[in-house]
């Protein structure tokens, strides 16, 4: 699974790592570029190992890797970015779904950032999608879904109503006949809600864990659910309208959906931040967050999600280095101690110049 490689992407060490990243296009006319780019970045890491290992036996087999990971590229199904890492004891090849910048990072471990945000990415959730026929339930990760097909799902809805004689109206009013069209109308949206109820009992065993549950269907069909399910307050986000024979839609309005809310969460993260200062909970700038970082201070890493330094390279910029990153390397200390990384867009943390630190404890 890819979430797999990620992770053992980021616990692998050696020297060197090489990691190859670089944007990839959806639109044809620019995809033409994209084999150019990706070629040009991987000679100069040739270039860099050559330069900094000149004498090591790795040297002709980290370039074979390299070119050969160059050449399995179908660029045609590529996404948002490319991601080739490299090592003695490592080849991998990682297409990302995130937007990703072009570099090219030779260090003792591969280049952190672009993997965290694809890994953050891959989200797991539950998206149960309801209609007046079915209601089916899939398991997502990033913008993958998979139906589940175990016996208790999918649910199909069987219309068995008959038309039954009219009935005597109540004694408020008329006494009129009571309408049959209106009978198999209150007849026809109890067992819908029905239906729905027994749905929602079959999600008890996939709903343990804390994964967030995202529900679709018609203003109906939400209505219905929010009155009659247990796991109302499960629900994270909500998804209008029936993509049955539109999964792949499904699987990125649900990502855009979870996308705000982790979002939300990032900025209340920043304001979090802004009042700490006084406190001296937080540490701001790359000097001293670098210093925190290393003491083991770290309980939340804050950082923009394009905060580097590159060297500046023909008519654009693309970070090339053979040490690792100092913001990678912050992101490294602050993970090997079990704190947290989240990554804000550009911009949003200007007021701590890209990057803070929020401190287990005030150790000034």
């Amino acid at each position: 699974m890819k979430k797999d490689e990620i992770r053992e992407l980021l616990k692998h060490h050696g020297t060197p790592c090489v990691s190859i990243v670089v944007p990839a296009h959806h639109i044809s006319n620019d995809r033409r570029t994209d084999p150019r780019t990706l070629y040009n970045a991987a000679e100069t890491a040739k270039r860099l190992i050559s330069e900094n290992y000149s004498k090591a036996s790795f040297l002709q087999d980290l370039a074979a890797k390299i070119d050969n990971a160059v050449e399995q590229i179908d660029y045609l199904h590529t996404v948002n970015g490319i991601g080739i890492y490299i090592s003695p004891a490592e080849a991998r090849l990682i297409h990302f779904t995130t937007p990703v910048k072009e570099k090219v990072i030779i260090g003792h471990s591969f280049d952190s950032r672009d993997l965290l945000c694809e890994l953050e990415a891959l989200e797991d959730y539950f998206v149960l999608a309801m209609s007046r026929k079915y209601i089916r339930l899939y398991k997502g990760e990033g913008e993958h879904l998979q139906e589940i097909q175990d016996g208790n799902f999918p649910f199909v809805y069987e219309e068995t109503f008959e038309y039954a004689k009219p009935a005597v109206g109540n004694s408020f009013g008329d006494n009129s006949l009571k309408s049959p069209e209106r009978d198999k109308s209150v007849m026809t949206e109890v067992r819908m809600q029905e239906f729905i109820r027994h749905a929602d009992n079959a999600c008890d065993g996939y709903l343990r864990s804390p994964i967030p549950l995202i529900i679709s269907g018609d203003a109906k069909a939400l209505s219905d659910f929010a009155q009659v399910s247990r796991h109302a307050g499960r629900v994270s986000g909500k998804v209008a309208g029936s993509y049955f024979d539109a999964q792949k839609q499904l699987a990125h309005l649900a990502c855009s959906v979870l996308q705000d809310i982790r979002n939300r969460e990032k900025a209340k993260l920043a304001d979090r931040a802004h009042e700490l200062i006084g406190k001296q909970k937080v540490s701001v700038g790359i000097e001293e967050v670098r210093r925190s970082a290393l003491d083991g201070l770290g309980m939340q890493l804050l950082v923009e999600n394009d905060l580097a330094y590159p060297e500046s390279r023909g008519n654009h910029e693309i970070e090339v280095s053979s040490t690792n990153n100092p913001v990678d390397l912050i992101i490294k200390s602050v993970t090997a101690k079990n704190g947290e990384v989240v990554f804000l867009e550009s911009g949003a943390l200007k007021d701590f110049s890209g990057i803070a630190l929020i401190l287990r404890y005030n150790d000034r």
